[in-house]
C-alpha cells in the first residue's frame, strides 16, 4: 500500500488540490448567492380585507434596504386595449371635496401621497379597488372628452354584473445606489361572481436588465 502510495503520489496530489479547489468553489458560490439575496431588491404588493370591491391594496418593502417609491400605476385591461394611469398622488376628486383647501398645505405627506422613502420592513396602503376604479374610470373620461370622444374602461365598467376585469399594479422605484430604477408588478383579476383574486402568487420584482429598461420607460412616460 506504501508503495502504491509513492507510486502515485503525484496523482494524488493532482486529486486533492482539484477536491479542495471544487471545495472553495461550493463555499464562494453560496457567499455570492448569499450577497445577491441580501442585495437584491423585494417589493410586495398584496391584497387584503378580503375579495370584495372593498378589498384594499397594500405595497411593503421587504428588501434589506430602504427604497424609494417614485411612481405607482394602474394597468387596466390586457394587450391592446391596456389602460395606464397614474395613482401615486391623492385623488384630485377627494382633494377638491375638502371642506378646508388649506388643509392639503398642512397635511402630511404620507396622506396625500405614496411617493417617498418605504424602510424595509415597512408597508404602505395604496387603497380601495372600487376607490381606484372609479378614479381611474372618471381620469379615463376626463380624457376621452377632452379628445372629443366616448371611451371607457376595457372589460372594468361592469364589474360584479358579469363582467371580469383585469388590473395590474405597477410600483417603480429607486433601490439603493443602484443605478436607474427598478420595479414590481402583480395583476388582480375581478371575476364573473365579482370576486377579487391575484392572477399570480407571488409579485413580480423587475430587477433584471430588461425589466428595468421597461420600467425606465414607463418612468419617461409619466414624469
Amino acid at each position: 500500500m506504501e508503495t502504491w502510495i509513492e507510486q502515485h503520489a503525484t496523482l494524488l496530489q493532482v486529486g486533492v488540490s482539484l477536491a479542495t479547489l471544487l471545495i472553495w468553489i461550493f463555499y464562494a458560490q453560496l457567499l455570492f448567492a448569499s450577497y445577491r439575496r441580501v442585495r437584491r431588491p423585494k417589493i410586495v404588493i398584496n391584497q387584503m380585507m378580503g375579495h370584495s370591491d372593498k378589498a384594499r391594496f397594500m405595497i411593503s418593502n421587504m428588501s434589506q434596504e430602504a427604497i424609494h417609491i417614485d411612481k405607482v400605476l394602474v394597468c387596466m385591461g390586457t394587450g391592446d386595449d391596456c389602460v395606464y394611469q397614474q395613482v401615486t398622488d391623492i385623488d384630485p376628486d377627494q382633494e377638491a371635496k375638502r371642506e378646508d383647501p388649506k388643509s392639503m398645505l398642512s397635511a402630511k405627506l404620507n396622506e396625500v401621497t405614496v411617493q417617498g422613502p418605504l424602510e424595509a420592513g415597512k408597508c404602505i396602503e395604496l387603497g380601495a379597488f372600487q376607490n381606484l376604479l372609479d378614479r381611474i374610470g372618471r381620469q379615463q373620461n376626463q380624457k376621452a372628452g377632452d379628445a372629443g370622444q366616448t371611451d371607457s374602461l376595457p372589460n372594468c365598467d361592469a364589474v360584479g354584473n358579469g363582467a371580469e376585469c383585469r388590473v395590474e399594479i405597477i410600483v417603480i422605484a429607486v433601490y439603493s445606489s443602484e443605478k436607474g430604477v427598478i420595479g414590481a408588478s402583480r395583476a388582480f383579476v375581478c371575476q364573473e361572481d365579482g370576486l377579487l383574486r391575484p392572477e399570480n402568487v407571488q409579485t413580480t420584482q423587475h430587477a433584471g436588465f430588461f425589466a428595468r429598461r421597461r420600467m425606465a420607460r414607463l418612468h419617461e412616460q409619466y414624469v
